[in-house]
């Protein structure tokens, strides 16, 4: 079961290779490109804003972190904001998984930006790691993932971003806008690379898993709903509670 999860994951084939050069070149390319997007934010609709809102509110987040600071396991996610299979495991899993574990204070979790697919995708991540400046990450790029539309499909325009943002509680807009386009938000892309390629990751979307204060070990869920990670939680989580 394993290997059939590896095979679907989205591989990633520009590993180590974002740069504040490259994403300056992929961003224009795609605030000049006017594709058809798919998504629903495209025709300026912006899906489950309520139930979205309703997922986090309340939940602490600090920069790229989800949950409890001092919670007692930790998860981290590396993703691309365009790949389908993470988009899977944020409709199928994410939200059981933060209601039973991250809201009751047993589990954080750490967001990775890994912005490999194509422009849209470092369009996307510069606006992420704007949002986790004012630690609304999460909120952004869950409605992200609940109105992606195709791969390198034009979807991801300056419009449709500005809508995400617009739709996000508690963003400052123009804030995350002038701040997508500075340099931190490039060091944000490289650092999530650079994590990634010191893990050994080189699929979307990957997992670590591990107690606070411990190592964090590869985890390769046998499917992406929330069964295995709750699974993988309890286990971590027993002599805790």
């Amino acid at each position: 079961m394993q290997a059939v999860v590896i095979a679907r994951r989205r591989r990633r084939t520009l590993v180590g290779s974002i740069t504040i050069a490259i994403a300056a070149v992929l961003i224009a390319v795609t605030i000049s490109s006017g594709g058809g997007a798919t998504a629903a934010a495209s025709d300026g609709n912006v899906a489950g804003v309520a139930y979205s809102a309703r997922l986090f509110a309340g939940i602490p987040q600090h920069g790229t972190v989800l949950g409890r600071a001092n919670a007692p396991v930790k998860l981290v996610e590396f993703a691309d904001l365009q790949c389908p299979y993470c988009d899977e495991y944020a409709v199928q899993a994410l939200p059981t998984l933060v209601r039973d574990y991250v809201r009751t204070g047993e589990v954080s979790m750490r967001f990775e930006n890994l912005s490999f697919i194509g422009p849209g995708s470092v369009a996307a991540g510069r606006v992420a790691a704007a949002a986790a400046q004012q630690n609304r990450l999460w909120n952004f790029v869950d409605l992200m993932y609940l109105n992606q539309g195709g791969e390198n499909s034009g979807y991801v325009t300056p419009s449709y971003l500005r809508r995400l943002l617009d739709a996000a509680p508690g963003v400052n807009v123009a804030n995350a806008l002038s701040a997508s386009q500075t340099p931190s938000a490039d060091a944000a892309l490289q650092q999530a690379a650079g994590v990634a390629n010191a893990d050994g990751i080189d699929s979307t979307p990957s997992f670590l898993i591990g107690r606070a204060g411990g190592p964090l070990h590869v985890f390769q869920p046998t499917s992406l709903t929330s069964a295995p990670f709750a699974a993988a939680f309890d286990a971590l989580l027993k002599g805790s509670r």
